[in-house]
């Protein structure tokens, strides 16, 4: 009988090799149903995330890693309303920052920052918005000054305009608060809430020139109650955005249908109402008011009230000519504008 050289090499034992296959899947099984029993412990419990580290401030950020693990502790804090933490650790992390961009060696830069930082713009608005929440308003100014600084060459971003807006009108900047509230509607000009807000900032402006030593961050619905305000120039600007702001709430889309969005329309809805009909009975005479600011030009008198408020003449003109736009067209502007940045 012949033997073939080659049976050895040709004779696969496919059933010997299925039963491997199946102990290994079996083995992997079984330690998956253990794995079951204990407990998972999440990476930002045990390596100190969002949570106390005893690793210190500086290592952590020349570590892998190092950097996110912060940013995310940082946010963490803030959307958990612990501001003092967030405020700590966000000025050590610009302090770090602006000490390591002032090293010119490359070997030094190497080893005090290896992870290259040299951007504190997140930071910088974190910090600013702590700040605020703190009522310390000088800090939050500062912040939000060299946020602006750091920003003004390479951002458009609406929400840091916004953003600075706010904090320059709760720091007395009034000027540079309706500024940035251009700026942004500029970009966005169908957002009635930056109306609202710029006829706040007004107001602000009025009520601390009228009481120097008065708290200007005080409710300006309390502050109406008490019948102070006068028909001056600011006062009309203040009545013109809040007029604005209510023909662009109106034709907001709101899911009234759904409970909490309805009150909450409901509440801005007063809430702007009420202003506006407190502000028509201090000006009695609206159209008058109007057709006085339509020729500013021509009315020294009030040119002269604008600079003496630290208001651009140009700044006033525009808030008076947006605010003459049907707002059905634009509406539609808008419409057509997102159409083309699509």
């Amino acid at each position: 009988m012949d033997v073939n050289p080659f049976s050895d090499f040709c004779n696969f034992d496919f059933e010997e090799q299925d039963t491997k296959k199946t102990e290994k899947v079996t083995s992997q099984k079984n330690q998956v149903l253990q794995n079951e029993n204990l407990e998972y412990i999440p990476k930002h419990d045990y390596d100190g995330w969002f949570h106390t580290t005893t690793t210190s401030f500086s290592i952590l950020l020349r570590s892998k890693g190092g950097p996110t693990q912060i940013k995310q502790s940082i946010e963490h804090l803030y959307f958990h309303r612990r501001f003092e933490e967030s405020l700590r650790l966000s000025l050590e992390y610009i302090k770090f920052i602006e000490q390591c961009n002032n090293l010119s060696d490359k070997k030094e830069i190497k080893i005090y920052n290896p992870n290259r930082l040299n951007n504190p713009r997140e930071m910088l608005e974190i910090a600013s918005r702590c700040a605020l929440q703190l009522k310390n308003v000088k800090l939050a100014v500062k912040c939000i000054d060299k946020l602006a600084s750091d920003l003004e060459k390479v951002s458009n971003e609406p929400g840091h305009m916004r953003l600075r807006g706010m904090i320059y009108a709760t720091g007395g900047r009034y000027a540079d608060s309706i500024h940035y509230y251009i700026k942004y509607l500029q970009i966005r000009n169908n957002d009635y809430k930056i109306w609202k807000e710029m006829s706040h900032t007004f107001l602000y402006c009025y009520y601390h020139f009228a009481n120097p030593k008065e708290d200007f961050t005080t409710d300006l619905m309390k502050i109406t109650t008490q019948g102070i305000f006068q028909s001056t120039l600011i006062t009309k600007l203040a009545l013109i955005c809040i007029k604005r702001a209510y023909e662009l709430m109106l034709i907001t889309p709101w899911a009234t249908s759904v409970n909490y969005i309805n009150s909450r329309f409901t509440h801005e809805k007063r809430e702007i109402e009420y202003l506006s009909n407190y502000l028509e009975k201090v000006d009695d005479n609206f159209e008058e008011s109007m057709s006085l600011l339509n020729n500013l030009e021509e009315n020294e008198t009030a040119k002269k009230m604008i600079a003496e408020n630290g208001f651009d003449l140009e700044m006033i003109k525009w808030i008076l000519v947006e605010s003459k736009i049907s707002v059905n067209g634009l509406y539609l502007m808008d419409q057509e504008r997102l159409a083309k940045d699509l």
